[in-house]
Parts: C-alpha cells; structure tokens; sequence
C-alpha cells in the first residue's frame, strides 16, 4: 500500500474518532457486543460496596431511570448486607 493511501486512511480515521462517530476499544477487548443482562446479573456482578452504592443509586446520575421495586430494594440490601459480613469476616 502506498504511503499516501494510508495517510489517508489515518486522517478519515482520526476525523470519526473526533466527529464521535467512530468508536475506539482498548486493546485486548472483544468486539462482540455483550448480551443484556437482568437486574440479578448486575447486581451479583457488583464486586465490591462502592460498586454496590452506585448502581443502587444510579438515578442520582440519570433521573430518568425508573425506581426500583420494593423487590429489587431488598435485594439490593440483602447482597449489601452480605457483603459487609463478608469484610467482616475477613478482619477477624
């Protein structure tokens, strides 16, 4: 390939990065696109409290979202209090 042709590759690239209409992955990421998950799959993939308080919380980012349930509350403080026996635990 010629030098002036992937030049100008490079600049069509670099203009959808800046225009946002291209989207840029880290290295080593997958490009397939991740299945949806329910509200058990995300809340089991809160790993730690900080992450716990911000998905439960998540209005405070975007007012839009609906509320939760009573349901979905309580198993939100379930896992929460299950993780805090769980640091518990681990200082003793």
């Amino acid at each position: 390939m010629d030098q002036g042709r992937i030049e100008k590759i490079k600049a069509w690239v670099d203009h959808g990065i800046k225009s946002g209409r291209a989207i840029v992955y880290p290295a080593g990421t997958h490009k397939l696109p991740e299945p949806l998950q329910g509200f058990d799959d995300r809340l089991n993939a809160c790993r730690c409290i900080g992450e716990l308080e911000g998905f439960a919380n998540r209005r405070q980012f975007d007012p839009t979202l609906p509320r939760w349930t009573e349901e979905q509350r309580a198993a939100i403080i379930t896992r929460k209090v299950g993780m805090l026996n769980v640091v518990k635990r681990k200082r003793k």
